[in-house]
């Protein structure tokens, strides 16, 4: 009996994985199973080893590969980007460093943010970090372990709240994360920060966000006074990149209500706004220049579809804009959000590497 519980854990561990989830709360458990692949394959085989009865061998043993299939699709991409993978981190999680966080500190009228100190002597570089959520909730402190690991590395990290679609559309949010990068520029002193080396990243939501606070001209101003200054580079991380696009190739279910959203944060529907849909597009604002980029985008995503990456991609190589886009294997919405997972250990190198390249 033992056996067989055992190889039904480890069968439904991997339904979790390859079965599409048709709601929200299938959705978290779809993506706990899929960060969690290992411990199938580990059930799975305790399995096999106690048991006497061959379709018990036989089914645990299938289930165990189906769990280990994100953990082999991932092995070809760490060697491609030259990455290390470290199994004891994915058990444990890793350690977080230690950094100062200032809790929110105004940078203007409706903007506050964390800050993290970034470790050394400044003058620092600073990353402008902007929170996911569906444009209608959020805060800053998401993902707190790659914060503290970009402190770490001496970058300070701004980590900013900004207001929402359902209190002000946009452009609000963009405004205020803009007016994020003009406080940090006009005094540096109080950071610690060199304003001539500014990044920003964004999750989901916040990575379309910093798409469009990299790349607008003039015309999309900061909510308070003064000039935004250039970035060197921008990192969206699953965030959507042409809103028209996105609105009308939803995953069917929308297990996030995408849509929704959507319409929530451009107050109304590509029919209705069109101009609001184009000027929130990043892609719309694609010419030569612009800052290099980073797209980092789940293959195995059912909330916002990895052709966001590609196409921003493709339309960025045809500016002659560096860009490199990156789709991490079986991995959903999120995948940087537990901390060691093959996901997020692959993000963080790759991120802190393209800081390093842009900042120099």
């Amino acid at each position: 009996m033992p056996a067989r519980l055992l190889a039904l854990f480890a069968l439904l561990h991997a339904v979790a994985i390859v079965a599409p989830p048709m709601t929200w709360p299938l959705w978290k458990l779809r993506f706990g199973a899929i960060e969690g692949c290992l411990l199938g394959v580990a059930v799975g085989c305790v399995a096999i080893v106690v048991t006497k009865e061959r379709w018990v061998a036989a089914a645990a043993g299938t289930s165990a590969l189906i769990c280990l299939l994100p953990a082999l699709r991932a092995v070809p991409v760490y060697l491609a980007e030259g990455r290390s993978f470290s199994l004891v981190e994915w058990v444990t999680g890793g350690s977080t460093p230690d950094a100062k966080v200032e809790r929110g500190v105004a940078l203007g009228p409706t903007v506050t943010a964390d800050i993290w100190r970034g470790a050394g002597e400044g003058p620092r570089p600073a990353v402008v970090v902007v929170h996911g959520g569906s444009w209608r909730s959020g805060a800053p402190g998401e993902v707190p372990h790659v914060s503290a690991a970009l402190a770490a590395e001496g970058y300070t990290v701004v980590d900013v709240g900004y207001r929402l679609a359902g209190d002000a559309p946009f452009p609000a949010g963009i405004a205020d994360v803009r007016c994020a990068l003009v406080a940090l520029a006009a005094d540096p002193a109080r950071f610690g920060i060199d304003p001539t080396r500014l990044a920003l990243l964004g999750r989901s939501a916040g990575g379309q966000m910093a798409l469009v606070a990299a790349y607008a001209d003039a015309t999309l101003a900061p909510s308070c006074a003064g000039e935004v200054p250039a970035v060197r580079g921008v990192v969206s991380l699953y965030g959507p990149t042409d809103m028209t696009w996105a609105h009308d190739h939803p995953y069917v279910p929308d297990v996030v209500d995408g849509v929704a959203a959507i319409e929530l944060y451009l107050a109304g529907t590509p029919a209705s706004a069109p101009d609001r849909y184009r000027a929130a597009t990043p892609q719309s604002w694609v010419r030569p220049g612009l800052p290099p980029t980073l797209l980092l985008h789940g293959e195995a995503e059912r909330c916002v579809r990895p052709e966001n990456a590609t196409r921003l991609r493709a339309a960025l190589v045809l500016a002659g804009v560096p860009v490199r886009a990156v789709l991490v294997p079986m991995a959903d919405h999120g995948f940087d959000v537990r901390p060691g997972g093959f996901g997020e250990q692959l993000a963080r190198g790759l991120v802190l590497d393209f800081l390093r390249d842009v900042m120099r």
